[in-house]
C-alpha cells in the first residue's frame, strides 16, 4: 500500500505545502501528475525535484485524500486524479492554516515596519 501521507504537528507550514498545492491543483482540474507538477512549478516560479509529484500522489492516494484511475486506451498508463471528501476536508482545513499563518506573519511585518522600538 506504500507510506501514507503524515502531514505531522507541523501542520501546513512548509512542510505541507507542496502536498497541499498538490490537493489544490487537482480540485481546479489539474489531474495528470506532470499537468500538476507543471501548473505548481508555474505558481511558485521553482522547478520540482525529479519524481516527488507522484511521490507526493502516491502518499495521498494511500492516506485516502485522492483516487486515480487509468486513462482508457494510453500507451503510457497514464492516471488521472481527483479528491476524495476526505481529501477536500484537509484541503479546506489547510488554507485555513494558511490564512491563519498569513495573518499572523502580516502581523509580524506591520509591526516590523512601523518603526516601533
Amino acid at each position: 500500500m506504500g507510506r501514507r501521507w503524515r502531514w505531522g504537528a507541523r501542520g501546513a507550514g512548509l512542510y505541507g505545502l507542496y502536498p497541499t498545492l498538490v490537493l489544490l491543483m487537482i480540485s481546479k482540474g489539474h489531474t495528470h501528475g506532470y499537468e500538476i507538477k507543471r501548473r505548481i512549478e508555474e505558481l511558485t516560479g521553482s522547478p520540482l525535484p525529479e519524481g516527488f509529484i507522484y511521490v507526493t500522489l502516491r502518499r495521498l492516494e494511500a492516506s485516502g485524500l485522492v483516487v486515480s484511475a487509468l486513462v482508457p486506451g494510453d500507451p503510457r498508463s497514464k492516471r488521472v486524479y481527483q479528491l476524495t471528501p476526505a481529501g477536500w476536508q484537509v484541503l479546506s482545513a489547510r488554507l485555513a492554516e494558511l490564512r491563519a499563518m498569513k495573518g499572523f506573519i502580516d502581523a509580524v511585518l506591520r509591526f516590523y515596519e512601523s518603526g516601533e522600538v
